[in-house]
């Protein structure tokens, strides 16, 4: 399965990011015939469409994090609120088969939080816990690489949708006892020989993008699903193998710099236009 993403990651980014040059040769800015007459001005059309550039996006993002986590053998726990979550990404757009301008590769790097918070049996009063601990919050720094897709409504207004994987590494661990059982001692803030700190998984996630050139403003509800669990699965026994998934709704709003122009032509090209028009082309 990580194989075959790979593989669709690289083939999609060959086909998405390759950069463009317009063609210099013969360009014509403007033209007025020879004579203007009201029939002439009658069938110029104007139409305000304008054609996205393969270009790059800079930005940094701030949120926070809804935690909760999936078990295996099945615990009930609930979702819990930590921030925050920080970080910074760097976005390339570009066209798929050169010509549809709707796909992007985004790269960055975050500061975040995984968990659990398990919930008491309604009949017993029970509350389930690992080694000793009924609730823990660990943070983590992630590098995220997400296929971009996005859909500009209009000149100042887009749509996003993200998916992609992620590789990260749990740095520290608090271990909390929630509902009265005793924690083991010694591991309220250190990580156990038994724990699994490598996270890795999918990350996808939906927003929105508000955009005034040079600067964009986003939007985005990620979800998280983590491959990586939180301990070794036989810790307890080497018979019995249990698991503990991160499953996280990550909300985040940033500020992100337009590295070249979205639409029109950029300064390195308008140069070359000008020295074509003085200078002629071979």
């Amino acid at each position: 399965m990580k194989n075959i993403l790979l593989s669709i990651f690289a083939g999609i980014f060959s086909l998405s990011v390759a950069a463009q040059e317009p063609t210099l040769v013969d360009t014509v800015f403007f033209r007025l015939p020879s004579e203007i007459t009201n029939e002439y001005l009658d069938s110029i059309k104007l139409s305000s469409d304008k054609n996205i550039n393969n270009y790059s996006l800079i930005g940094v993002y701030g949120g926070g994090v809804f935690t909760k986590c999936w078990f295996n053998p099945t615990r009930d726990t609930q979702a819990f609120f930590n921030a925050p979550v920080y970080g910074f990404s760097y976005t390339l757009h570009g066209k798929l088969f050169g010509f549809l301008p709707y796909f992007g590769l985004e790269v960055g790097f975050q500061h975040n939080y995984e968990g659990y918070l398990f919930k008491a049996d309604e009949d017993t009063g029970y509350v389930p816990n690992v080694q000793g601990a009924e609730k823990a919050i660990m943070e983590c720094y992630e590098l995220p690489l997400l296929l971009h897709g996005h859909a500009d409504m209009n000149d100042n207004f887009k749509l996003l949708i993200k998916v992609g994987i992620y590789g990260g590494y749990r740095t520290a661990i608090q271990r909390f006892d929630t509902y009265g059982s005793p924690i083991v001692t010694g591991l309220e803030t250190t990580f156990n020989d038994t724990d699994y700190r490598w996270s890795y998984g999918l990350m996808g996630g939906l927003g929105v993008g508000f955009m005034f050139a040079p600067f964009e403003f986003h939007i985005n509800a990620d979800v998280k699903w983590g491959w990586g669990s939180f301990y070794e699965p036989d810790y307890a026994s080497k018979y019995y193998y249990r698991f503990a998934y991160p499953l996280d709704l990550v909300l985040k709003a940033g500020l992100y710099y337009q590295l070249t122009p979205r639409t029109g032509y950029t300064r390195k090209q308008l140069k070359k236009f000008a020295k074509q028009i003085v200078y002629g082309t071979e």
